[in-house]
């Protein structure tokens, strides 16, 4: 074979065997066209052998499928005389009901001379083209030669006939419902939006543009319920309006639509009942096709009053519809609450052409390839053009420029703007038309085509991209590979490949079949896990499978010229068509970077694939074992941060991307089978090529984690020594913990909270919680368990197995310099910290932020930087001043009792009240003394004499310690007592007053009193 690079058709121009004007000619969006003839009609027509009958009950037929034949069978099956039957028919745009009516019209009526339909019958059609009341009636009429004077609606002059309109709603309007004043607001010139003159002419207008420009029937309403709001809302009655809105709309529109018909056509109703007498009198029934009901447009309400009086005339009637209409319109136009179930109720056949998906249920594989044949070979057969040597046409089935396989995969893929209808219409519109109409191949002008979505290819990626693109078009699926013929190749100049990778069998060049035919055909057959695959599990079975493979292939070669064996695929079901759509826009983006509208089964998978070893988002110490303990969470949304690239691309600060491009196909195919299937497939999944990517990018990911947290913190800090501090600052106010001197033990890291000492909460009590310090403290304290969780999380390797060489150096640092790090606690800033970072020991209970950690630890740094002496130590300055006035070294607790039981002695004397303190102390004194141990006390003293410069954690620390002291030490109590009870004596001595003086000179025991006054002074001046 040709070593060459092989050439493609793009840019060339593609054989073509047929007129561009035949194309247009017999492709268009209507059934029924004047340019086409009978015979063309015939010879393009494919049979519709399925269509779904809810009932069609002059066969006995509910709840079946049904073909023309039987639908035409039961349309025909009324006597001259019968009432009105209807059968209604819905279905999607495009979905043939046009065809179907056409198709019982010539049969009823024949194709011509040759043919003369059913006797005694005329089918009278109104396509969805005929539009205009001079047209419908000429239908109605055409065989009864009847002259008529009709009016259209396009002719008419929108303000002269709104105007009239409201002149006559305001003459034969009823006053039961409405009074005179209300029927006159009602009618009476406005000039706005709310003016029924305006209203109508407005929708006249729009109906005459719509006809001029329309792609598809506009339908005609005078007044649209829009309308019917806006003109209540203006009204005084707008309350009567809306309480009795669907009496009121209904009745207005439709007299509003009879007067303007009966100005059009005359009285409508009775001429159809005077058609049908006179169809009567001639001895032929009557079918009335209306494929499109708002064909009618001003007249659909009469002709349903009409029909459906059963007994009014005698017409067989198709009645068409597009699925949906009657939800919103059916009850308006026959001005009841339940038209549709008294229409299905009163109708013969009740029929639709689209299941729930939009897609034709008679257009299969076989039928929509004979669909494209009729189409071609009609187009080609009237073409004054040279037709397709027979090998070409051979070589595509015999429907060149495609082939069977290529109108298989358009009509699976077709895309009616993100609908999944699939109808004949779009079919020969958007795949046959396009092409034929294009000058690049139709592999090539399938690229263009947004009404059909790229199929997937099977094909092995190695291969070069003008042989991917035939063959997903092309490629029909056989024993070895995917096959395409080496007649299609060579029609289209394109140079065949290496026989060493394609070899030629037969006809076909095959092609080995890539990974993405393994996932059609786990599609077909969704794998299922057969046993659990230990991440760390090696096997050689895919080697094994490989060499089973290449033997396989070996034994089975065989001569070029064997015919190869094309394998018939059934089609996919709802399910497998969808999964199939994923897995081609997953290939559209991996190999160019097309969008990716399903990417999130592509995310599912590299989720799956992640979360398989790895918690991606939680950042702990990266060599622990245990999951129970708290770490730091990425949890923004509720899933894994990853992001595709050119579709789910950068959704958060930081995310794990996966690009596009083929070298990362067979890598992603994997993840998207798992999304496919929510199951890896432990036979052909690499899970050590997995493996490797998720550590790789979870070590890359939580990288950015730690450096994103960390940009919030001061260089002296990382997140070990920011939580080794935090611990610090709770264990030193629980318990007064100093570390400058020792460092700072291991234990006491992983040591809990519990500020409840023997001696009292000292920092909970000193400090008002309303107050800036003790908001700060109050805050962290209730983050200590946040901070255990992270600390052992951080710092432990599994449970009680610490790693020492982490948290080695966060002790060092801060033991060396314990301020240095309060001050740079004082910052942390966490502006551009991310909310999704958050505490937990699960990524689904991680409900606390980080950033409101690190400002509570911050905050309670700066509210610790400014603690002093003078004004959170005030306590210790005023218990040490009755110390420092009375104690000496040489006090033993002997002396203090004596002195004490003197002073007891002399305030009884001389009149002082006795305080509870001084008991205490006094009953200390003579019956505990071994308690009041002076030399211990004496070093807690000279501890609280020295304070000057101390620091914030220091001052915590004292507080705790001049607690603990004064719950152990009670000489405190005794020296205050002291110091009072000497206080009160001299304050009765230094008491001025002539009174006092004279009363106590005239006592008795004044020369005891003064005794006891000098012995006061003695006691004191020794103290």
């Amino acid at each position: 074979m040709s070593q060459q690079t092989p050439k493609s058709t793009a840019g060339n121009e593609m054989p073509s065997y047929w007129d561009d004007q035949q194309v247009d000619h017999f492709i268009t969006s209507e059934a029924h066209t004047k340019k086409k003839t009978p015979e063309q009609f015939k010879e393009t027509h494919v049979d519709i052998d399925r269509v779904y009958a809810e009932n069609l009950t002059p066969l006995g037929v509910s709840g079946e499928f049904v073909t023309q034949e039987d639908v035409l069978n039961a349309i025909t099956a009324s006597s001259l005389d019968d009432p009105n039957r209807i059968f209604i028919l819905r279905g999607e745009p495009g979905s043939g009901k046009s065809q179907l009516c056409e198709w019982t019209k010539y049969q009823i009526n024949g194709y011509g001379e040759d043919d003369e339909g059913i006797e005694d019958r005329v089918a009278l059609h109104v396509s969805r083209s005929q539009t205009r009341m001079d047209q419908i009636l000429d239908i109605l009429t055409e065989p009864l030669d009847v002259d008529t004077d009709v009016r259209n609606i396009d002719d008419l002059d929108p303000d002269d006939a709104a105007a009239a309109i409201v002149e006559y709603l305001r003459g034969i309007w009823s006053t039961e419902h409405l009074s005179d004043e209300e029927i006159r607001e009602l009618t009476e010139a406005r000039g706005d939006k709310s003016d029924l003159r305006e209203i109508f002419a407005k929708n006249i207008r729009e109906y005459q543009e719509a006809l001029e420009s329309r792609d598809e029937n506009p339908d005609f309403n005078l007044l649209t319920r829009t309308d019917y709001r806006d003109l209540r809302l203006q009204l005084s009655f707008g309350n009567k309006l809306t309480e009795n809105k669907d009496v009121f709309y209904s009745v207005l529109k439709n007299e509003a639509h009879e007067y303007l018909s009966r100005n059009l056509v005359g009285d409508f109703k009775e001429l159809l009942q005077e058609y049908s007498q006179r169809y009567q009198d001639q001895g032929i029934r009557p079918t009335l096709i209306c494929e499109d009901l708002t064909t009618f447009s001003v007249l659909k309400e009469q002709l349903l009053d009409h029909i459906f009086e059963l007994g009014s005339s005698s017409f067989d009637i198709v009645l068409g519809w597009t699925i949906g209409w009657e939800q919103d319109n059916i009850n308006d136009a026959l001005a009841r609450a339940d038209a549709a179930t008294y229409m299905k109720g009163r109708s013969e056949g009740y029929l639709t052409m689209t299941d729930e998906n939009g897609e034709a249920y008679f257009l299969d594989d076989d039928a929509s390839v004979a669909l494209a044949r009729s189409y071609l070979n009609a187009i080609k057969r009237n073409s004054d053009v040279e037709g397709a040597p027979e090998k070409v046409e051979e070589a595509f089935d015999d429907i060149y420029p495609f082939n069977e396989r290529f109108i298989h995969v358009a009509y699976r893929q077709l895309n009616d703007e993100g609908s999944n209808r699939k109808t004949p219409r779009l079919l020969l519109l958007r795949v046959v038309k396009h092409c034929l109409k294009s000058s690049w191949p139709p592999y090539e002008a399938m690229k263009s085509n947004s009404f059909v979505d790229t199929p997937t290819f099977e094909i092995d990626m190695k291969y070069d991209q003008i042989y991917q693109d035939v063959s997903r078009w092309y490629g029909v699926p056989v024993d070895e590979g995917i096959g395409v013929k080496v007649g299609i190749l060579e029609t289209f100049d394109i140079d065949l490949p290496d026989s060493d990778k394609a070899p030629v069998k037969g006809e076909y060049v095959v092609f080995e079949r890539g990974r993405g035919s393994a996932v059609i055909e786990k599609i077909k057959n969704p794998p299922t896990p057969e046993h659990d695959v230990d991440e760390d599990e090696e096997t050689d079975e895919g080697a094994e499978d490989e060499g089973e493979s290449e033997e396989s292939e070996t034994d089975t070669e065989t001569d070029e010229e064997e015919e190869v064996e094309v394998i018939d695929e059934p089609e996919f079901t709802e399910e497998e068509r969808e999964r199939q759509q994923q897995f081609q826009e997953f290939q559209d983006w991996v190999t160019s970077g097309e969008e990716y509208p399903s990417s999130d089964t592509l995310h599912d998978g590299a989720v799956a694939t992640l979360e398989r070893w790895h918690e991606p988002t939680r950042l702990s110490n990266p060599n622990a074992s245990t999951r129970s303990a708290g770490g730091i969470y990425y949890a923004r949304g509720d899933s894994i941060p990853v992001s595709i690239q050119g579709d789910q691309q950068r959704q958060a600060s930081i995310d794990i991307e996966l690009e596009w491009g083929p070298e990362h196909a067979d890598l992603y195919t994997s993840m998207l089978e798992y999304g496919l299937f929510d199951v890896f497939d432990p036979q052909t999944t690499d899970f050590d090529q997995l493996r490797a990517w998720a550590d790789t990018n979870v070590a890359q990911f939580k990288h950015e984690m730690r450096e994103e947290i960390e940009n919030c913190l001061p260089s002296e800090l990382d997140i070990e020594k920011t939580l080794a501090l935090a611990q610090c600052f709770l264990i030193n106010s629980a318990r007064g913990v100093e570390f400058e001197d020792g460092g700072i033990p291991p234990d006491l890291v992983f040591e809990e909270y519990d500020s409840n000492q023997s001696y009292g909460k000292p920092v909970s009590e000193h400090f008002d919680r309303d107050s800036a310090f003790g908001q700060a403290f109050s805050d962290l304290t209730m983050s200590s368990s946040d901070i255990s969780d992270l600390i052992e999380g951080i710092f432990l390797l599994k449970k009680n197995v610490v790693d020492y060489e982490r948290l080695s150096e966060a002790r060092r640092e801060i033991s060396n310099d314990p301020q240095a790090h309060v001050d740079a606690a004082l910052m942390i800033d966490t502006a551009d910290l991310a909310d999704a970072y958050k505490i937990g020991t699960t990524r689904n209970k991680a409900n606390t932020k980080l950033s409101s950690l690190l400002d509570r630890i911050s905050d309670y740094a700066a509210e610790l930087d400014r603690l002093t002496i003078e004004e959170d130590a005030s306590h210790i300055q005023e218990a040490l001043e009755p110390v420092e006035r009375w104690y000496d070294s040489s006090h033993t607790v002997d002396d203090l009792a004596e002195w004490f039981e003197t002073l007891y002695e002399c305030a009884g004397a001389v009149d002082v009240p006795i305080k509870p303190s001084y008991e205490n102390a006094y009953e200390t004194l003579t019956e505990s003394p071994e308690e009041v141990k002076l030399s211990a006390f004496i070093d807690d003293v000279e501890q609280f004499q020295n304070m000057e410069d101390t620091t914030g954690m220091t001052l915590i620390a004292r507080l705790h310690d001049f607690a603990r002291s004064q719950h152990e030490q009670d000489a405190w109590d005794i020296y205050e007592a002291f110091d009072s009870l000497i206080e009160d004596l001299q304050e009765k001595d230094h008491a001025t007053g002539a009174d006092l003086e004279h009363r106590i000179k005239q006592l008795s025991e004044y020369s005891d009193y003064e005794q006891k006054r000098q012995k006061i002074l003695s006691v004191t001046e020794d103290l």
